[in-house]
């Protein structure tokens, strides 16, 4: 039974590249994690939670996370890893899958997210995840069995490098996209190269549920 899915969207990164909190840039209007929890909380997600660290208070005044439970990592400086952790702990034993969301892809689409879970689902695997230019990607859907994993992450290792580490396990969404269009907005050259300083989602449903 493959129970309830939840999705957890991390933004709790100090944004020391950029130099100001990535969360907050404006893209189509409003800042970068309100477009993206909007969109992950129109899928069919059962649960969003939203992992907070670095500046919490200002982020949560100045984004509307909609239907998202907000958790507070204390540990955020130690990279990634810990913020996954937060999120896992926060999640009910009614929850069999989750989805890791990174909170600076801008390209993240709520039909995305929801062909991730019907690939899933039906794939026969453990885990489902965009594969770019033949590298898996995040957003990645991870069955409670490979959670365990998640506990020998360090630093700012994700599921990024679970899914890389055990591509026999992910069943693979392909997309025509190149590759720079999913790595993280770390930098203002990575924020100004976004058209139209904003991103319209080239993603095309695939699947039908």
């Amino acid at each position: 039974m493959v129970g309830e899915s939840a999705g957890i969207v991390l933004a709790a990164g100090e944004s020391r590249r950029l130099g100001r909190p990535k969360q907050l840039l404006p893209i189509e209007g409003r800042p970068l994690l309100e477009l993206v929890v909007t969109r992950v909380c129109g899928s069919g997600l059962d649960e969003v939670v939203v992992v907070l660290g670095a500046r919490a208070d200002e982020i949560t005044r100045a984004v509307d996370l909609g239907r998202a439970t907000v958790v507070l990592n204390p540990d955020y400086e130690e990279g990634m890893s810990s913020s996954l952790r937060a999120g896992v702990a926060s999640l009910g034993d009614s929850v069999g899958r989750l989805m890791v969301i990174l909170g600076d892809q801008p390209d993240v689409s709520t039909t995305m997210i929801d062909d991730l879970l019907t690939l899933q689902r039906h794939s026969g695997l453990p885990a489902a995840a965009l594969s770019v230019d033949g590298l898996l990607q995040p957003p990645a859907v991870l069955e409670r069995s490979l959670w365990r994993e998640i506990e020998t992450l360090a630093g700012d290792a994700g599921c990024r490098e679970l899914i890389r580490n055990h591509p026999e396990l992910v069943a693979q969404l392909p997309l025509p996209a190149p590759l720079r269009s999913w790595t993280d907005l770390d930098t203002l050259a990575d924020y100004r190269g976004l058209p139209e300083k904003g991103s319209c989602p080239r993603f095309v449903g695939r699947l039908r549920p």
